[in-house]
């Protein structure tokens, strides 16, 4: 519950924290139908109200949970909130890190929510020439925070034109899983009818005997998909499961040829290769990797295929 409401929240709390701010004059007639593309600029950030005694810093360059994407797709309704329109990243764009978007008019007023449910950017703003002026503000998911502030502009684009900031400046990592006969899932997006059916009311499928897979999948012993149902049916995580540990070292080695080097070894027996929507994370389970090891348990190896905007499918 607490997911589907995420977006209304976000917008109706923008629309309440907004400060009153007067439209630039020669704006175009207001239309409440969002629809095209927008580029996005922003100025820098300033404290605008912190709880302590001293401000804190503010968000620094890369912290990609408080930055609103160079160029935005305003695209149908919003999840669970019909009212509002959903936001999207057009192809080729740098994508964004939310897994919740949304934005809605009211009044002369544009409210944009970017959520990844636990933090995230609100923004009100105005009529501005033939776009939109106002300020985007952080949001925290806890109590007392900080709230920084900076200047934002949308100004209509041609969704064809060339991208402010391309996708291609993110590492790239595969978001397809193919099988052998040439079958596809991909993160992020619905699954395949024939995926669909083996996939229960809860989301969760799972598939045995599947032979060896293309890329850097290997044979696994079966697979598990898990499908948002209540963030638009989406596939969130294709999990690999390989029996013992010698897997592991096979499949690191492949991963290191494909991509290169991790981004990140939190532990032996765990790497983590990452951008900005997909994750790729290989874990060795077994009595030397887990302090809590049942003897009567059988170790394994797991590599998932994440779209990082929705970790908690992956748990």
């Amino acid at each position: 519950m607490r997911r589907a409401l995420v977006m209304p929240v976000l917008l109706v709390a923008a629309s309440a924290c907004a400060t009153r701010e007067e439209p630039s004059d020669n704006t175009l007639p207001l239309s409440t139908e969002l629809t095209g593309c927008y580029d996005v600029t922003v100025g820098e950030w300033v404290v605008e109200s912190y709880p302590g005694l001293e401000p804190g810093p503010v968000p620094g360059e890369g912290t990609h949970i408080f930055e609103i994407p160079p160029r935005i797709k305003f695209s149908g309704p919003a999840f669970r909130q019909p009212s509002a329109t959903r936001i999207v990243v057009p192809e080729g764009a740098l994508p964004s890190v939310h897994g919740f978007t949304g934005a809605e008019i009211i009044g002369d007023s544009l409210f944009l929510g970017f959520s990844t449910l636990f933090a995230g950017v609100q923004a009100t703003l105005f009529p501005s020439g033939a776009g939109w002026a106002g300020t985007a503000r952080t949001i925290v998911d806890v109590r007392p925070q900080q709230v920084n502030a900076r200047p934002i502009e949308l100004t209509p684009v041609s969704c064809d034109s060339p991208p402010p900031v391309s996708i291609d400046v993110m590492r790239p990592l595969g978001r397809s899983v193919a099988f052998a006969d040439g079958r596809t899932i991909t993160v992020g997006e619905p699954p395949p009818e024939w995926l669909e059916a083996l996939v229960d009311e809860d989301g969760y499928g799972e598939l045995t005997d599947v032979g060896p897979m293309q890329g850097v999948f290997g044979t696994p012993e079966r697979i598990t998909v898990s499908v948002g149902r209540d963030v638009g049916g989406i596939v969130a995580c294709v999990a690999f499961y390989y029996p013992g540990t010698d897997a592991f070292g096979r499949l690191e080695a492949r991963l290191r040829e494909v991509y290169g080097a991790p981004d990140r070894t939190p532990a032996p027996g765990w790497v983590t290769y990452r951008n900005r929507i997909t994750s790729l994370v290989l874990q060795r389970w077994g009595p030397n990797d887990v302090s809590r090891w049942q003897e009567d348990d059988e170790p394994y190896v797991r590599l998932q295929l994440r779209d990082a905007r929705w970790p908690w499918f992956c748990s």
